[in-house]
Parts: structure tokens; C-alpha cells; sequence
């Protein structure tokens, strides 16, 4: 599991408790380099029964070593396949400098992250709080979101089955990222969740995980 910028183990929890995943069999990487040939080390020579899945930046960084991995299937939740565009590092580098005097909760909460649900309150309250454990990655976070050169030729060359989800309402990623990313994939599906945004893991984590499954047993009709 790798998650976003200002994330942790806790964006995956929802989604995981709801497909009854084990806790010993649960792995979260934290995106604490800066660059993405710096995560190279954790997707080689990984057991070929590995599911892995990013959120966000981490599944940027997953989609950057989706034809260098030896994975069971890869999923990727509010990802985008492209280069970063230039036009994002004045907002990027102001939400690390006010992470780094402020911390991460009140950087983002005067921000203000828009999300959808049906508790949105305690969706806000998660990530502030996940914002504030995770705020001295946020140099190495920033970094790494502005120099990604683009995950679609991995996406092409990718030997396992990619799942893409987005949020219809998500505007960080939209769902033509996701969309993107699935169709790059020789064997891509995409699914889009009506009502949810960039946060669709916390908004409503069994609509992930509804997700995950009916996709898994497409694959197993397929084959």
C-alpha cells in the first residue's frame, strides 16, 4: 500500500477491513524520497500473490513500476498517469512551506479539501489527522509529485491486471486520469463512483471495495 501526499496507513483501513484483509498480511510504504527511481527496491522481486495498491501520489508512484513488478494485480485509486503539470509547483511548494511552519492539519484545513459522502466532518477530521503525522515527508512528497516524468508507457508495458477507481467527483484526479491509466494497461478496467471525491477511500470505503471485488470477478469470467 502506498498513499498520498500528507497520508497513512489509515486512508487503506476502510477499504481493507472491508475485503477482510489480514492485518498480517497488510504492508504500507511511506513515500518519504524524493525521487521515484528511489522506490525502486520495493517492487523488485515482490511474491508473485502481491496485490498492490496506491492512492494518490502513491499510485503514481506504483503506476511508474507497473512493467517492473512482479505483482498479482495493481490498483489505483485517484491516479494520474501524467507528468505533473508546471502550473501546480506555486501551490505545491506554498502547501509544503505552510505544512512545514504550520503542520499539516492546519496547513490543510486553511485549505479547506473538498469532499463528499455522507460524513464528510469525519472524512476532514481523518485527514487532518493523517496530515499531521505524516507532515515532515511533505519536502521529500513535494519533490517527488513535481519531477515524475509520466507512468503511461509503464501502464503499456504491464504484464498484470491494472484497476483503476476514481471518484466522479474527484477534480485533484479526474476520472479521465483514471480512465487513462486503465486504458494504457493491456488488461486495464476503470470504475467510476458516483457521489465521491479524491478522498472516495474515506468517504465511503465499502463502495472501494465493492468495487475491487466486482472487478475481480469480471477478470475471473474473463478467464
Amino acid at each position: 500500500m502506498l498513499g498520498g501526499t500528507l497520508c497513512t496507513e489509515i486512508v487503506f483501513e476502510g477499504l481493507l477491513d472491508a475485503l477482510k484483509v489480514p492485518t498480517s498480511y497488510r504492508r504500507h510504504v511511506l513515500l518519504d524520497q524524493p525521487k521515484i527511481e528511489d522506490y525502486e527496491p520495493i517492487f523488485r522481486d515482490l511474491p508473485p500473490d502481491t496485490v498492490v495498491c496506491g492512492f494518490s501520489l502513491g499510485a503514481i508512484v506504483a503506476a511508474h513500476y507497473a512493467d517492473r513488478m512482479s505483482a498479482h494485480r495493481l490498483i489505483l485509486i485517484g491516479v494520474n498517469p501524467f507528468a505533473d503539470d508546471p502550473a501546480n509547483a506555486e501551490n505545491r511548494h506554498g502547501l509544503a512551506k505552510d505544512v512545514n511552519a504550520l503542520g499539516g492539519a492546519a496547513a490543510l484545513s486553511a485549505r479547506a479539501p473538498e469532499v463528499f459522502g455522507s460524513t464528510p466532518d469525519q472524512t476532514r477530521a481523518m485527514i487532518y489527522q493523517m496530515a499531521d503525522t505524516a507532515a515532515d515527508m511533505i519536502d521529500a512528497q513535494t519533490r517527488l509529485a513535481l519531477t515524475r516524468p509520466g507512468a503511461v508507457p509503464a501502464l503499456a508495458r504491464a504484464d498484470m491486471p491494472v484497476l483503476a477507481i476514481a471518484g466522479a467527483q474527484d477534480k485533484n484526479a479526474p476520472p479521465n486520469y483514471g480512465k487513462a491509466a486503465a486504458q494504457a494497461a493491456p488488461d486495464g478496467q476503470f470504475v467510476a463512483l458516483e457521489g465521491l471525491g479524491h478522498f472516495a477511500l474515506l468517504e465511503d470505503p465499502i463502495a472501494c471495495a465493492t468495487a475491487v471485488t466486482n472487478s475481480t470477478k469480471v477478470e475471473n469470467d474473463a478467464n
